[in-house]
């Protein structure tokens, strides 16, 4: 029954990622989930290169590789702000689909690098509309995080930067993000 839901699940996942990509649209704005994911924190701040986890790299021992499904969250203040799941691809590409409404876009992508001792880093840039439309600047999520020794986990740090439309920094939100791998046993 469990490898039926999850199985049903990964295609559902499946089919979201290639229908939002698939049908692009002038409205979607990957900015919208990020704006939404500091508009829960600020409000908290005023009140192995492979899905299994670990491979084998030959005389040096087991090796964690971040490449797979996963399902995290974003804590600021001791408060989840947001939940998402990430793909992590071999290639240095990441999907992030955060838990937000689909029709403001909520597809993000990023591109990532190993560090030492199981250590990523992440980094997304972001076009930022405000509700009318209008071009409002940019947002950079930045994650430092790093896989357990198992590979099952990840915790780690994030930051969001915003930056108004002529490129100038107006503010950060930090906090913490964890993670769990899905997998498909």
């Amino acid at each position: 029954m469990k490898s039926t839901t999850t199985l049903k699940f990964m295609k559902f996942a499946a089919c979201l990622i290639l229908s939002s990509g698939l049908s692009a649209s002038a409205f979607a704005s990957c900015g919208d989930s990020l704006s939404a994911m500091a508009a829960g924190a600020t409000a908290v701040l005023n009140q192995t290169h492979f899905a299994g986890g670990v491979q084998s790299s030959g005389s040096k021992g087991p090796k964690t590789s971040i490449v797979g499904l996963w399902h995290i969250e974003f804590v600021a203040n001791g408060n989840t702000i947001q939940e998402a799941f990430q793909i992590w691809s071999a290639g240095g590409t990441e999907v992030h689909n955060p838990n937000v409404d689909p029709r403001s876009g909520n597809v993000c992508l990023g591109v990532w690098k190993h560090g030492s001792h199981g250590s990523y880093t992440l980094a997304h840039r972001v076009w930022n509309y405000d509700t009318s439309g209008n071009f409002a600047g940019t947002i950079h999520l930045s994650e430092s995080v790093t896989v357990s020794a198992d590979g099952k986990t990840q915790s780690g740090s994030f930051a969001l930067d915003f930056y108004d439309p002529a490129g100038n920094f107006q503010f950060e939100v930090p906090g913490t993000v964890t993670g769990e791998r899905i997998s498909v046993d």
